[in-house]
């Protein structure tokens, strides 16, 4: 059927072509990944320098291949049409051993279609710089190919976007590795500079990836740098200026020397100010700005792509460039040199953002210009609106501004304090604002009230950060007032800030255990974010007032406002994982109280366990511990919840919300666990009585056969003046099993009606989970109407964490000594000798210990004894 070419030696035909010499580059398994997809057509489009050829030669030379037939095709050397290119395609298919169709073709490219459709084994095309190849119909032959052999794949390098230009337009199965794939990150730097025996300093690889981009051809030359700079007390300094006369030469040879861009040298130089380049700004920038065509401005920049010297930018919607950073600080120089004065073109192109509507890209260009008055004005103006997806940008730029031209900006400087420092340095966090509320409303009509308004928002936010959220909560509330008087004095001054400060005082009010002060604050802040469009501050106060209500126990409130808080976009990179943290808390919670353990766990593996900075760690705590509660894991849900308190000391004290919840819901694990005595000394020293702690103490009193004493402690909150819908119902059901045990059947028959009519109202059925199946049957008895919450308790297969009862270990006070020394390490006669004791009495009180502690040695009695918490 068809011929094989004479072949004049032998050679294996699964190896690849040697043309190519193996590249002297570090595996990067990341990228060798990607060619190991066996797409029909893999892309690799980046500029000269970003080793798309030594990368697929890598890939071919590690075997991954080994089962398949290679044919690479060199870069033409300029150049051709694509006719030429297909006949030197087809040359090597046949030098690689595959067969003439019967019958020919009209065109090369048929050709070499026809050819390796006749081959019986897998061919993997390497095609080189297909950039270079003039035609519309070539990227649509390359397409027909693998068409016609489904054997075959194609991995084709270019510069530029003369073929395959619009990735959205590709096949869904074929592959596109950019020139932002190729550049190195830091981990590959670091394996590169061990491939290269180039030893770096800690902290130097990160340094040197900073400077060069990631920039391939500028990875190997640092490799270079770092093994010819000396290992002395001055390596630092050296090697900082080995990379600058790297990097200027590397940009000499590739810009300004470059004889393919001798015509558009001087235009490279000048459009170096801009980071993205569109043909607007460039026209704008050029040398000869204002007297070009715009089609002229972009043939240039497309001729720079061509040249390897810009990349095409994947950073906005419209075609856009872009230098490698350490070639455009290189250029930045030679704009300086050739008189360009780039600070003047900096600051009029951060202009030129402000007017398109683009804060963020006119405070980068300023900060870049240091023109940092124009900083000031912009932050000033725009906080905002930068706020929501720049916070990073923000706080590098309040730290480069000179400190001494804040002087005269208050509020620009406590924003730095907080954003740069968290409140450790010159601003303070005490309050200068008056606390009688006449003198608030009469400040807040003064001209300066904005500013005000500006400065105590940072310091109540750095006291809420040092873990004081009593102080930063009463701050919140002087500001509220000060608030509504600037409102009423100066609307148009103070309306732009204020969804984003309402936002920090509700949620101040909320970590100090202040829910009704913080769903004022909180409605108010997604109000006026919604008024101004503010999506993300609407968005967090929605799914904070969704939190209010599900701590407290509301779950219908809870769901109007997570029905709100998913209405709002999602937000992007790191905004959206703090946004989103309260609306998932709130829906873990909600669920855990209609016993849907299913939407909980669902909620809680989306949230994780909480960061070490997450603010509201405690609540998305608070949440996992319920969760273990739950489902029986008791022991699961107390190590979660002592790594996560180990984790934030500092916002763990006797002014956070999170102190009564965590030790309220710590009691409840310790009591599914059967850890009585524990139970109760956490009960006993949970400080200030809350509604949550009185709960959990009052069910270990309960569980521990003391019903007179949890009763006392259920009647001891105020649940009109203090409303807590869920620890009002725990209360309910607690009282109603102490009344049962105590044979008050009355008694108990009322607080179990009131308990299902609260559970009916509110949807709350996880309390009445809480005591046995048992006694529910005994207590529902003596209803005389369903229960809607009763029926899904009996629908549900959650069932009562608790024992029946836990064990309580009592220790008389002289008990309490012996046992003391005895941990100590004391023999029996020396604690007689200091308890001025006989050693018979103190022998009658080591046998009532063993007892107790059901011991039989002294460790077995002091392991038991720690375990329970029996130590002072």
């Amino acid at each position: 059927m068809y011929e094989r070419p004479a072949r004049t030696e032998p050679r294996n035909p699964r190896q690849p072509d040697r043309q190519r010499r193996a590249p002297a580059v570090a595996p990067r398994p990341r990228l060798l990944a990607r060619l190991d997809r066996d797409s029909p057509v893999t892309v690799l489009r980046a500029p000269r320098g970003f080793g798309k050829s030594d990368l697929v030669a890598t890939w071919l030379q590690s075997g991954r291949a080994a089962a398949r037939l290679v044919v690479w095709v060199p870069a033409p050397a300029g150049r051709v049409c694509a006719d030429a290119y297909w006949r030197t395609v087809l040359e090597r298919v046949h030098a690689a051993g595959c067969g003439t169709p019967d019958r020919r073709p009209e065109s090369p490219s048929e050709v070499v279609r026809e050819s390796l459709a006749h081959t019986e084994t897998s061919v993997v095309l390497v095609l080189n710089r297909i950039d270079l190849v003039d035609a519309d119909r070539f990227e649509a032959e390359v397409r027909r190919l693998v068409d016609r052999c489904p054997h075959v794949n194609v991995v084709a390098t270019l510069c530029g976007h003369t073929h395959f230009v619009d990735p959205a337009a590709m096949e869904p199965t074929y592959e596109l590795i950019s020139a932002r794939d190729l550049l190195y990150t830091v981990e590959e730097t670091a394996e590169f500079f061990d491939f290269a025996a180039a030893t770096s300093a800690p902290g130097e690889t990160a340094y040197v990836h900073d400077r060069v981009g990631g920039l391939p051809d500028l990875v190997r030359i640092a490799a270079l740098v770092l093994k010819a700079v000396p290992s002395t007390p001055a390596r630092g300094r050296l090697l900082a200026n080995a990379l600058d006369r790297a990097i200027a030469d590397y940009t000499r040879t590739r810009v300004l020397d470059n004889p393919e861009i001798t015509a558009h040298r001087d235009f490279a130089v000048a459009v170096a100010t801009a980071r993205v380049i569109t043909p607007e700004i460039a026209a704008g920038l050029g040398a000869d700005a204002g007297q070009v065509e715009a089609a002229e401005t972009r043939r240039r920049l497309v001729d720079l792509e061509a040249a390897g010297v810009l990349i095409r930018s994947d950073a906005t919607v419209d075609e856009a460039w872009e230098f490698a950073p350490a070639v455009r600080d290189a250029l930045l120089v030679a704009q300086e040199r050739a008189g360009l004065r780039p600070a003047d073109r900096l600051s009029r192109l951060a202009r030129h953002h402000l007017d398109r509507d683009d804060p963020a890209s006119g405070l980068r260009y300023a900060a870049d210009a240091a023109d940092w008055a124009l900083v000031i004005e912009i932050l000033d103006e725009h906080w905002v609106d930068l706020i929501g997806d720049h916070i990073v940008m923000i706080r590098s730029t309040l730290r480069d501004i000179p400190p001494d031209l804040l002087d005269a900006y208050p509020s620009i400087r406590a924003g730095r304090e907080l954003f740069t420092l968290l409140g450790t340095q010159t601003t303070s966090t005490a309050s200068t604002l008056p606390i009688d509320v006449d003198a608030l409303r009469r400040l807040g009509a003064e001209p300066n009230a904005g500013e005000l308004l500006d400065v105590g928002s940072v310091q109540s936010l750095m006291l809420r950060v040092g873990g004081r959220f009593r102080e930063s909560a009463d701050m919140a509330r002087q500001l509220h007032v000060l608030s509504s008087a600037a409102l009423d004095a100066r609307p148009e001054e103070v309306r732009r800030q204020l969804p984003v400060m309402r936002l920090q005082w509700g949620i101040s009010h909320q970590l100090a255990g202040e829910f009704a002060e913080s769903t004022v604050d909180l409605r108010l802040a997604h109000r006026g974010a919604l008024a101004q469009g503010i999506d993300f501050v609407a968005r967090n106060a929605a799914g904070s007032s969704a939190l209010n209500w599900a701590l407290l126990g509301d779950p219908q409130r809870a769901d109007e406002w997570l029905a709100i808080e998913a209405s709002h976009p999602r937000s992007a990179g790191w905004l959206e994982l703090l946004v989103k943290v309260p609306a998932l808390v709130a829906r873990a919670l909600t669920a855990l109280d209609r016993l849907d353990l299913d939407t909980a766990r669902r909620a809680l593996d989306e949230l994780g366990e909480a960061s070490d900075n997450e603010e509201l760690w405690a609540f998305v705590t608070y949440a996992h511990s319920r969760y273990a509660l739950a489902t029986r894991r008791p022991f699961d849900g107390l190590s979660l919840l002592r790594r996560a308190v180990t984790a934030h000391p500092t916002t763990f004290g006797p002014s956070s919300v999170a102190l009564p919840l965590l030790t309220a819901v710590e009691v409840s694990l310790r009591l599914a666990l059967g850890e009585g005595n524990q139970a109760l000394a956490l009960a006993s020293g949970a400080g200030p009585e809350q509604p949550w702690t009185l709960v959990a103490a009052a069910r270990a009193h309960l569980l521990a056969g003391e019903p007179g004493q949890a009763l006392a402690l259920c009647h001891r909150c105020d649940w009109f003046g203090h409303p807590h819908p869920h620890a009002h119902l725990e209360a309910l059901v607690v009282e109603a099993a102490a009344h049962h045990v105590l044979g008050n059947a009355d008694a108990a028959a009322d607080a179990w009606a009131h308990a299902r009519g609260e559970a009916d109202r509110t949807g709350l059925v996880w309390p009445l989970a809480t005591i046995p199946r048992k006694l529910v049957d005994t207590l529902e008895a003596t209803a005389t109407t369903a229960s809607t919450a009763v029926a899904v308790l009996r629908g549900s297969t959650v069932g009562n964490p608790y024992p029946e009862s836990v064990h309580l270990v009592q220790l008389t006070e002289r008990e309490k000594l012996v046992l003391a020394e005895l941990a100590l390490g004391l023999s029996t006669r020396e604690i007689a000798s200091k308890l001025f004791v006989s050693a018979n009495t103190v022998k009658s009180q080591q046998r009532s210990l063993y007892q107790k502690l059901g011991g039989h040695s002294r460790e077995e009695i002091l392991r038991t004894a720690g375990r329970l918490g029996l130590f002072d």
